[in-house]
């Protein structure tokens, strides 16, 4: 069965290996090549369960890009937006909420001199979610923003590792 188009017997099934494993470790790994001419900049395949997916991104032009292709910081946004919503949608499911409409606004605000000068500072200053939906979700937005990966990753500093490989 699906409610707001999350499959609740792969849901129930993951929650029980989680409580029965305790844990579920899981990885994602993308290769993109940035491309020294033209547009797009730059070009990953993503693999998904069933197929693959080619990505593409510019800078703008404001950065010196090309400006034709989604910014890669847009598509941060996206993913965040995206990951909230499922999220959210999940929660709503679990809570016995079955929705007709959920749609999410994303906002970033952010400073790009710290880009392209030695000026410190930070870089992102703020992101705003905004939930649009024919039902009530005030009493499930605090556990989705607690569980969704992507703002996780976005407001806890996560080990980093930059390095370079032949």
């Amino acid at each position: 069965m699906r409610i707001n188009n999350i499959d609740q017997d792969s849901l129930t099934a993951v929650r029980e290996r989680a409580s029965r494993e305790g844990s579920i470790p899981m990885e994602r790994h993308i290769e993109g090549e940035f491309r020294l001419e033209g547009s797009p900049m730059f070009v990953a395949e993503m693999k998904t369960e069933t197929t693959r997916v080619i990505v593409t991104a510019d800078e703008p032009r404001i950065l010196g890009g090309q400006g034709v292709h989604g910014t890669p910081l847009s598509y941060v946004l996206f993913g965040i937006m995206a990951c909230f919503a499922s999220t959210l949608a999940i929660e709503a499911s679990q809570a016995g909420i079955t929705m007709g409409k959920l749609s999410v606004r994303g906002h970033i605000y952010y400073d790009l001199a710290p880009v392209v000068t030695d000026k410190e500072g930070p870089i992102i200053k703020r992101l705003v979610l905004e939930v649009i939906s024919d039902k009530d979700l005030s009493g499930i937005l605090d556990r989705a923003e607690k569980k969704c990966p992507a703002l996780y990753l976005a407001k806890n500093p996560i080990p980093v590792e930059v390095k370079q490989v032949q």
